[in-house]
């Protein structure tokens, strides 16, 4: 393929586009013999096409993001693979969908292996959706009789089968295999790594480790389907726009579920909020509502750093809070606490002592009884100016943040020994 051909089909529809000819009823085909592909130029046509696959915007998604970074908990897999579950259990039926649709004989007996390979032969138990779900029942202990599935996950189920039920076979072919089939093993590796580190057993894993190490026969039969089109009209395009539908209806699915796992981990607190019901019983415990002056909370942690000249303390006040939390900083005389920043806002509030605090680029002199508010995610640091000892009561909405709020840290080189201290006080810090 030329360099000007592979620039012009790079932009057609743009990456979430429905295939422009791929429900065409009228899709021309050449005579019989002459659908014998070049090699070569398969050869060259397929490998633009995985480039395109492995550069999709796909596999930037925030839930593999999420994965990778360790952030999901067993709960966020067990919703997550709840709804899959729907996708999961008619994924024969696009197989078949396509099969109905194939003008080849070949093709159809190659398929009807799949379909046999995925149905587990005469094995029942090693069917993958039987698999799929004793994943599900033993590992996430997930009833699939009561899953209520999202109007995105019937959508994206729907539009699958749609497509593959109307599609032409050289376009149904693609979105199966460069779209579905062949992204499985990458796919389910990045899900693995985010159940091992939510510390879901490998023992349960099974039906990921078969996927990831079958699929690519499976992917194999459809795009050599695929590519038996070869010499269709608008055959690249249409592989490419094809692969890219199923590669966009699946990022829409993914994002779509990763929104309501966010929203998930906010629902209670604003389930609590509508209900207008008290927190607190009827005769709360003075020490839970009460924190007197002079007064020490929790230790959460201390940092100790001469070499920048950081030297202080953070304790937690015991209050049964949802969203405000409340903390004491200590900053010895002359010393600083870590410049940083963070999701939650901040009211700090000087109760004894006399200081600095910047906030970004300006700098403020406070005494006792001042109040400084530090915005969200604005750098910050405060120095003690003082003879004594500066106390500050910080209150943040970290009770919101850290539900809301998924970290993505920036890749950077383990600290020195010697700053071991401070990367774990600022990691301390913006949680």
């Amino acid at each position: 393929m030329s360099g000007e051909a592979k620039q012009e089909t790079n932009h057609v529809g743009g990456w979430d586009s429905m295939p422009p000819s791929s429900r065409a009823p009228a899709f021309v085909t050449t005579p019989v013999g002459a659908n014998d592909p070049d090699r070569k130029g398969a050869e060259a046509a397929l490998l633009n096409l995985k480039q395109a696959q492995a550069e999709h915007p796909f596999w930037r998604n925030r839930f593999f993001k999420a994965c990778t970074a360790g952030q999901l908990t067993r709960a966020d897999f067990q919703f997550f693979f709840g709804q899959y579950y729907l996708y999961n259990r008619n994924f024969t039926r696009y197989l078949a969908a396509l099969m109905a649709n194939s003008d080849n004989d070949y093709h159809r007996a190659r398929l009807s292996e799949n379909l046999w390979e995925e149905g587990g032969g005469l094995e029942t138990d090693k069917r993958h959706a039987e698999i799929f779900r004793k994943f599900l029942r033993e590992a996430l202990e997930i009833d699939i009789e009561k899953t209520d599935y999202l109007d995105a996950t019937r959508f994206f189920v729907r539009e699958f089968l749609d497509f593959c039920l109307r599609s032409h076979p050289a376009a149904g072919s693609a979105f199966l295999s460069l779209g579905t089939e062949g992204i499985v093993s990458r796919m389910y590796t990045i899900m693995v790594e985010g159940m091992l580190k939510a510390s879901i057993p490998e023992e349960f894993l099974s039906f990921f480790r078969i996927h990831i190490g079958c699929d690519d026969e499976h992917a194999q039969t459809l795009e050599d389907m695929m590519v038996s089109y070869m010499h269709t009209p608008d055959w690249y395009n249409t592989c490419l726009s094809s692969m890219n539908y199923a590669l966009s209806l699946r990022h829409r699915f993914f994002e779509s579920l990763y929104d309501a796992i966010q929203g998930r981990k906010l629902q209670g607190v604003m389930s609590r909020i509508q209900a207008r019901r008290s927190l607190a019983p009827q005769y709360p415990d003075p020490s839970l509502i009460r924190f007197a002056s002079g007064q020490h909370g929790a230790p959460l942690y201390e940092n100790e750093t001469e070499r920048q000249n950081v030297k202080a303390t953070v304790e937690r006040m015991p209050f049964k809070s949802e969203i405000i939390d409340t903390r004491i900083v200590r900053i010895a005389p002359g010393k600083l606490n870590e410049r940083h920043k963070h999701a939650h806002e901040m009211i700090l509030h000087i109760a004894e002592g006399a200081g600095r605090v910047q906030v970004n680029e300006s700098t403020v002199d406070v005494k006792a009884g001042d109040t400084v508010f530090v915005p969200r995610w604005s750098l910050h640091q405060t120095q003690n100016t003082g003879d004594g000892e500066l106390v500050m009561l910080a209150f943040t909405d970290y009770g919101l943040t850290r539900r809301a709020y998924q970290n993505e840290p920036p890749a950077r080189p383990a600290p020195r020994k010697e700053e071991g201290a401070v990367a774990q006080a600022v990691a301390d810090a913006e949680e």
